[in-house]
């Protein structure tokens, strides 16, 4: 990880991020969700020089006073993997959910996350970070996939 940074994203890597999500297809929904999470709740990015290479995206979910969070988008680029951007990436992610909370005087309590039941690599790193596995919930986001849903207590 010797070049590797990771930080929270800022309007600067705003180009790369609209790149970052080509997966959702469609260009306006894709622009909303960039700006929704640079403006409006955050996204942190591992970068290899310039370029983003690893990515958590993470919301404060309903009223902030119950101090829960959502991590989503969590992905590594496949050529920078097994290298420990995702814990690096994790680990600053959990510490900026506790930065913010400490900052508007609030206790976070959990941070909750879905990942396929297939995707053992991340359910692993999840683990290792102290979320714990709660359930299985069938066809959440998309049909016949099964996601696991994990949380950490803070």
């Amino acid at each position: 990880m010797n070049d590797i940074k990771i930080t929270l994203a800022t309007e600067k890597d705003k180009e790369q991020l609209l790149e970052y999500f080509k997966h959702y297809k469609v260009e306006e929904i894709i622009k909303k969700r960039v700006n929704s999470y640079i403006y409006y709740n955050f996204t942190v990015i591992a970068k290899d020089g310039d370029k983003i290479v690893g990515i958590l995206q993470w919301c404060i979910k309903e009223n902030p006073q119950a101090g829960v969070v959502e991590f989503e988008e969590i992905h590594v680029l496949d050529n920078y993997r097994e290298r420990g951007i995702g814990s690096s990436i994790l680990k600053f992610a959990i510490q900026s959910v506790r930065d913010y909370f400490k900052k508007i005087d609030i206790n976070p309590r959990k941070i909750f996350l879905f990942v396929s039941k297939d995707n053992k690599i991340a359910r692993t790193l999840y683990k290792k970070q102290g979320f714990k596995f709660i359930s299985e919930i069938d066809d959440l986001f998309s049909d016949n996939e099964i996601e696991s849903f994990y949380s950490l207590n803070l």
